[in-house]
């Protein structure tokens, strides 16, 4: 039970981070992301990141050098757009330098634009509940400063993540049990030192 936990994880990490790119991809300009990565790719560069952070963190020294490689894979991998009221707001801030967009405005704009016609067709009573849960989302930036409010704005991601089904079709074609993977060395994750 606790792998397919931590597989349906990966899928909605993953499945975030698909929709966050085709966010930044369809604002353009400064926001443009590079390619989008697949599954497997996806799941080795955010353990290379989740290493380099635990260095930071526990053993290596904060450089520069390093804090720029995390700023680097955070960006890459969208880490956080969704959920980090930090990365929230720079995104945000963005957006409204580059003039807004209509996505952020309306539900059904962004589900329009946002999700793909098979998944508007697999999901046609879903497209605006998973609108409303990303814009819920983007919503904890703005409660970050005070505490009642991002209280209640975290429990509401937190409750309309309970109805979202992972749906992208990135994930349609992934058969997870038959993907030949090559995952990093993951002994650092064992390590007790650390």
């Amino acid at each position: 039970m606790a792998a397919a936990d931590g597989i349906s994880a990966m899928q909605r990490e993953y499945q975030e981070y698909v929709i966050a790119h085709r966010v930044r991809k369809l604002l353009g300009k400064r926001l443009e992301p590079p390619d989008l990565l697949n599954l497997a790719q996806y799941a080795v560069r955010r353990l290379e990141r989740q290493r380099l952070a635990r260095e930071l963190i526990t053993v290596k020294p904060l450089t520069p050098e390093r804090m720029m490689r995390l700023d680097a894979f955070t960006s890459e991998l969208c880490f956080g757009m969704w959920r980090n009221p930090r990365e929230i707001n720079d995104f945000l801030s963005a957006v409204w330098r580059i003039g807004g967009h209509v996505i952020f405005e309306s539900e059904p704009e962004f589900a329009g634009q946002i999700l793909t016609s098979s998944e508007r067709e697999r999901l046609p009573e879903r497209g605006l509940e998973i609108a409303r849960f990303y814009n819920a989302c983007l919503r904890v930036g703005a409660a970050a400063q005070n505490p009642e409010e991002m209280d209640f704005a975290v429990t509401r991601v937190e409750r309309l993540a309970l109805n979202i089904p992972v749906f992208i079709d990135e994930l349609e074609r992934v058969d997870l049990e038959s993907a030949n993977l090559e995952l990093p060395d993951l002994s650092w994750l064992e390590e007790e030192n650390i």
